[in-house]
């Protein structure tokens, strides 16, 4: 369910270049400028006034940006909106902070329509810390030959001083959780640096576990084979948690989308070759850091049919757009944990997925999928001697709207606890706007009718008392810490405001009987 969350590590290396070679700022629009011979300013176009155009073929990753280097060091809110138009191909539009080791987004336009105006606007509390701080529009490309952008109407305020104020007096979710499951959140360095300051103080304070989601290949695989993996953004970030004795789930090592080409490129004998490579290095590397691995990411069809998963589960694998299923067949799924358990023989081993549950219905046949494809690796291995399951845990994405049908939910649990293995649900929230809302950053300034945030708090509070019900259940991973940073910024889904202040839905979650008496169930 995630979107393009880590395309952004060669910016690392790219970013002191681009930044160093802008036009001087007495050549910009309202201090927004662009790299040096890629852009032209326009006095008027398509109705905007004084924009800023910039030929998509003479620059790379980054279109235009606003230097921050008065404020390096300084705790800082920023808040702006643009009008930003891309003519020649639909694509995405994203405004981040480059920061040493973490590029937190401050909002985006997803898969943006060509040839019409997009007005952008976030807000995002940041301490600038590279050498060359720069709020940058990215298109989230290596290069767009074939695209030309247009930015008009920026407009900027920064205000100095820290606005987050999390209650650290609160009662831990994972103190309230202590005898039925594990509780945390996330890391990843796209949104914000959840390892350093306030963001890390309730993190730490709430969390008994987290999710590196700074573990996907494309973070850490060189960009061509034979290449230097990435490890120092990782590596600092485990540590840290590490260092709080937080234990620390890693997602995701196999994925159809985020993995570098070369892993999956050539023969069938060359791919299943640089899967068993990519593998044995990230697990050997992280051996001992990383307690559980998410080894195959969403390798089911979003909607099997029954003809889909009618006799062979191999039938329901995801076929489009799966470069895993185009080089190995169905097979990979398989290849890839027998590939981990081999590299780490202690380190527990899961299957993600999501759309189990979904728009308030239970997705009969993706269960059933799932379920057979579990049972039948698990019942093959134990075949062969081995007294431990290869897949040992199932993670069920919870990406949910208030209207979520708690029964389905249920039902979902009662058919997965069948497998006899762990279960997790591995990416919650639930947003009031919806999953399809492709606008990140809106969330930080709005405000929740009673009646909605009631409606979502309710739903919290239900799972949460369901959840309670099932043994089974190890670990329960919020998909974001604040509706600030979350990736479904716009439907406001998390526990805490942008501030870090809780919601009701913190209390909805750490008394779930109480609340529910309090308010009612709907």
């Amino acid at each position: 369910m995630k979107r393009n969350s880590v395309f952004i590590l060669m910016i690392l290396l790219l970013a002191p270049v681009l930044f160093l070679s802008q036009q001087s700022q007495s050549n910009n629009v309202n201090g927004l400028t662009a790299d040096r011979g890629s852009y032209e300013i326009l006095s008027s176009y398509q109705g905007r006034n004084n924009v800023l155009k910039v030929d998509g073929s003479k620059t790379d990753w980054f279109i235009a940006s606003y230097s921050l280097a008065k404020y390096r060091r300084k705790e800082i809110t920023i808040e702006f909106s643009a009008d930003v138009r891309r003519e020649g191909a639909a694509g995405n539009l994203a405004w981040h902070v480059n920061n040493d080791g973490i590029w937190p987004m401050i909002t985006e336009k997803y898969n943006a329509a060509q040839g019409q105006w997009h007005t952008i606007k976030g807000k995002l509390f940041v301490i600038p810390n590279n050498n060359n701080p720069c709020m940058y529009l990215t298109n989230w490309e290596n290069n767009s030959p074939n695209t030309v952008y247009y930015v008009a109407n920026f407009n900027i305020m920064i205000t100095e001083g820290n606005p987050l104020t999390p209650d650290l007096t609160l009662t831990p979710l994972k103190s309230a959780y202590a005898n039925n499951f594990l509780v945390g959140s996330i890391i990843d360095y796209t949104w914000a640096d959840q390892t350093s300051g306030k963001h890390y103080d309730l993190l730490t304070h709430h969390s008994s576990t987290v999710t590196s989601a700074i573990t996907y290949p494309v973070s850490l695989a060189p960009s061509v084979k034979g290449g230097a993996y990435w490890w120092e953004t990782a590596d600092r970030a485990i540590d840290i948690i590490k260092r709080k004795g937080i234990p620390v789930h890693g997602h995701v090592l196999i994925w159809h989308e985020n993995t570098p080409e070369w892993i999956y490129t050539g023969s069938r004998v060359d791919v299943q070759a640089n899967l068993n490579a990519y593998i044995r290095t990230v697990l050997g590397h992280f051996k001992g850091k990383i307690n559980s691995w998410d080894v195959v990411n969403e390798a089911m069809k979003d909607n099997p049919s029954a003809a889909d998963v009618k006799g062979d589960w191999r039938n329901g694998v995801r076929k489009q757009d799966n470069p895993w299923y185009t080089a190995l067949g169905a097979d990979y799924i398989e290849m890839a944990f027998r590939a981990a358990r081999s590299a780490d023989p202690e380190v527990k081993l899961y299957y993600n997925d999501y759309n189990n549950v979904w728009n308030g219905s239970v997705n009969v046949n993706k269960i059933d999928v799932i379920c057979r494809m579990i049972n039948d690796i698990n019942t093959r291995y134990r075949a062969e001697g081995n007294t431990r399951n290869l897949i040992e845990g199932v993670g069920l994405q919870c990406h949910f709207q208030p209207k979520v049908n708690i029964n389905d939910v249920r039902k979902s649990l009662n058919k997965l606890k069948t497998l006899g293995i762990e279960i997790a649900i591995s990416e919650l929230d639930i947003s009031a706007v919806g999953i399809n809302d492709d606008t990140r950053g809106v969330g930080k300034d709005s405000t929740m009718s009673e009646k909605d945030e009631l409606a979502q708090a309710r739903v919290y509070a239900k799972l949460f008392r369901l959840f309670r019900e099932y043994k089974e259940i190890k670990r329960v991973t919020m998909w974001g810490l604040d509706d600030g940073t979350s990736w479904l910024s716009g439907g406001t889904p998390c526990l805490f405001d942008w501030k870090l202040n809780a919601k009701k839905t913190y209390y909805a979650v750490i008394d779930p009987d109480g609340f529910l008496k309090q308010y009612g169930e709907r």
